[in-house]
């Protein structure tokens, strides 16, 4: 009888793995088939993010996620087409198959997870405040829970749903990328901005007394590749390089080189 039960679970679980792969397999195509055709891995990004990426004097896109970008099509020895996006854009872009990859500092959701695919975590960060340094008003989060403070979040980034729950008194103003919302910060447009820790502590670096980010990290944010939905195969290879670039070291190198100290620890929290 328990040979039965077994045998039923493994065929159910077949059965929905099936399912939630093979939906939209169709319209989605083999993925890894075109790429390797084509010569070319088209991959979105976003550009006024540094340091995971920003546009070089020359034009041309740099930063820890770009060098992730080249690194696979490196290893399915075919050349990248960036795709520069915004935020809400990430996704889209895997929808109406315009690329084959979101590599841009992107969040792994099950929201998300519902029209699109994501590896596993390369990267793993938290939500933080930065305020303008001369704030003296402004010392906790606590402080920024009042409906006259105006808090800067990216639309459609993991913000809109997090910061309401550190500061649900507050308002929120939306902009396209983190560039606009630390432009509003300057010109006094918001009080306050949402973005990684990570993000915060560059922005910081590169401009030394100007800010200062507020006490205490509000999420856990796994950052990972999305690939558009239905395609098991093109998934198995790219989470398969992620599984090794992390394993090998290659990612503490790539993170040493952008970010100037250590790769965090990745693990998955439950």
């Amino acid at each position: 009888m328990r040979m039965i039960v077994g045998l039923l679970r493994g065929l159910l679980g077949a059965a929905l793995i099936s399912a939630v792969w093979g939906a939209g397999a169709a319209s989605a195509g083999d993925v890894l088939d075109q790429v390797l055709k084509s010569g070319t891995l088209r991959v979105a990004i976003i550009g006024g993010n540094p340091p995971y990426s920003k546009m070089s004097p020359s034009g041309e896109p740099e930063g820890y996620d770009i060098d992730i970008a080249k690194a696979i099509a490196d290893a399915l020895k075919v050349k990248v087409q960036f795709i520069t996006t915004d935020i809400p854009g990430r996704v889209t872009a895997l929808q109406t198959r315009k690329a084959d990859l979101t590599i841009a500092d992107f969040t792994k959701t099950v929201q998300r997870s519902t029209s699109i695919a994501f590896t596993d975590p390369y990267l793993v960060v938290s939500l933080q405040f930065m305020v303008a340094a001369d704030r003296d008003d402004l010392n906790t989060v606590a402080d920024l829970d009042k409906p006259e403070i105006k808090i800067g979040i990216t639309r459609g980034g993991t913000a809109e749903q997090n910061v309401p729950l550190a500061a649900p008194k507050a308002t929120l103003a939306r902009f396209n990328n983190e560039a606009d919302i630390l432009n509003a910060l300057d010109a006094g447009q918001v009080d306050a901005m949402s973005q990684d820790n990570l993000y915060n502590a560059q922005v910081m670096k590169d401009h030394p007394g100007k800010y200062k980010v507020l006490p205490g990290l509000y999420s856990h944010e796994e950052i990972a590749i999305g690939l558009p939905a239905g395609d098991f195969d093109w998934w198995r290879v790219v989470n398969t390089w992620v599984e090794q670039f992390n394993a090998s070291g290659e990612n503490g190198r790539l993170f040493q080189k952008w970010f100037g100290y250590p790769l965090p620890p990745i693990q998955v929290q439950y």
